[in-house]
């Protein structure tokens, strides 16, 4: 949902550390110098020359180590580009400054809004560049093929040698996995890219954990996530609005859970272990990588091959009539169905209601200021989708209160007026279908093209025909 977060990936230090609370785990995976073979543990010359004060003497040696704990050999050489913050930001303002991201920023901006996910006079462009500047240690680049680190400092620390690691990982995975084939730039899938993300960011993370078990002393460890907590240490987290901040942490939080799930803590164990690396346990999953948010959520669901289920729209802009148009058609996945919950009630039920997702679509439709949102979901039981249309039901009790009117209220259907406009929640067997839109028109014609398979006389009883 959220506009340019997965063009590139960057490493975003203390914050990461603090939200995973790795310590000395990853995912539930012990590390450590114990885990690791006297192959990978004993390489003094190269763990020398990473500790160089010359970024010229250090990179490589970086390169070489991660390249060998990771089982992955470069392909070619990464290009790798220090950048003081200023610089980095600068580069952010011409990225984001591009006609196409100001027009996803400007679609993500009516969306949120729509779904309440987002006050209408929040700037949601400096609020990106803000996010997306002010934590970043590092970052590599899948159409350039460079690799940035954002210091101010002349000379790199641990910090600084850690996030090379991490950002030289996905120049591996790039190598080997082509990232903008697991991630098209224009994707119509959100919810898949993020699960993609998650695959990438979980092997990175769990790399840069076994990097600094085989190089750094526990000293150095530990002056290292000093470093990081200062870092991160001026970021105020409530001020991000919950569904930017989830589901840019999601990858971090939630990836190296999902490889371990997948793996087998064993599995991942005695790989470790034997002297091959975890790699060949990780490069299965590159090659046939998780398809949503619900997959990297619950790992079962990965493991059984339950991918989604492809949800079909029709021409929604056609059915409201002359100068409407489609402006975004994409997934929000379970992570977003959650959020949605989260968002105006509690976790624990977003969790709850949204443990169920099995596929959906959405349409962003705009005319002039005016927008209007459908979102169609289906669920892997009629049980799950009751609970979907429940907990909905409690959302839009918290988001408005008194200012919430019920214009018509069944077992099967809902319909309120808001100060926003109308909202009407359908539920259908497994599925279920939300309609945001200004006019009771609106939501009929809407509503009529969701149907169309009713009959006229069915239709001809729609309340919503009748709405003042």
């Amino acid at each position: 949902m959220v506009p340019n977060m997965r063009r590139a990936f960057a490493r975003l230090g203390a914050l990461v550390v603090a939200l995973l609370l790795l310590g000395p785990t990853v995912g539930g995976l012990p590390t450590g110098p114990g885990l690791l073979t006297p192959a990978l543990a004993q390489n003094a010359t190269i763990d020398q020359d990473i500790r160089s004060p010359d970024l010229a003497v250090a990179y490589p040696a970086i390169a070489r180590r991660t390249a060998e704990i990771r089982g992955l050999a470069p392909r070619r050489e990464v290009p790798r580009i220090m950048q003081t913050p200023d610089e980095f930001r600068a580069r952010m303002v011409d990225d984001l400054n591009d006609p196409d991201s100001l027009k996803e920023i400007e679609n993500s901006r009516k969306l949120m809004v729509a779904l309440g996910l987002l006050a209408p006079d929040v700037d949601l462009y400096a609020l990106e560049l803000q996010f997306r500047t002010g934590i970043v240690l590092g970052q590599y680049d899948p159409d350039t093929k460079e690799l940035y680190v954002i210091t101010n400092a002349t000379t790199p620390g641990l910090v600084e040698r850690v996030t090379l690691a991490h950002e030289f990982t996905h120049a591996l995975q790039d190598q080997y996995y082509d990232i903008r084939r697991l991630m098209p730039k224009h994707s119509d899938n959100s919810d898949r890219d993020l699960a993609v993300s998650g695959l990438l960011e979980g092997d990175a993370l769990i790399m840069e954990e076994l990097f600094e078990s085989a190089v750094f002393t526990t000293q150095e460890r530990a002056e290292k996530r000093r470093e990081e907590q200062a870092l991160g240490s001026g970021l105020d987290l409530d001020k991000v609005p919950l569904v930017i901040r989830e589901e840019t942490y999601f990858p971090y939080t939630e990836g190296p859970r999902f490889i371990v799930a997948v793996a087998g803590q064993d599995a991942m164990r005695a790989a470790l272990q034997s002297g091959t690396g975890y790699g060949p346990l990780v490069n299965r999953i590159f090659d046939n990588p998780p398809r949503s948010t619900a997959q990297i959520i619950h790992p079962d669901k990965y493991l059984r091959g339950i991918d989604p289920v492809a949800v079909p729209l029709p021409d929604l802009a056609a059915a409201l009539g002359e100068g409407w148009e489609q402006l975004r058609k994409d997934v929000l996945g379970e992570i977003d169905h959650r959020i949605l919950i989260q968002q105006f009630v509690s976790r624990d039920l977003g969790d709850r209601a949204s443990s169920g997702w099995a596929g959906d679509a959405f349409a962003l439709l705009g005319k002039g200021d005016e927008a209007a949102v459908v979102l169609a979901s289906q669920w892997d039981s009629a049980a799950n989708a009751s609970d979907w249309f429940n907990a909905y039901t409690q959302l839009m009790q918290a988001r408005y209160g008194s200012r919430l009117q019920v214009v018509e209220q069944r077992p099967d259907r809902v319909v309120w007026r808001t100060p926003d406009g109308l909202q009407a929640l359908r539920l259908n067997g497994n599925g279920t279908t939300l309609l945001i839109a200004q006019t009771a028109d609106e939501i009929a014609r809407l509503d009529q093209a969701m149907t169309s398979g009713a009959t006229p006389a069915a239709l001809s009883l729609d309340p919503l025909a009748r709405l003042p």
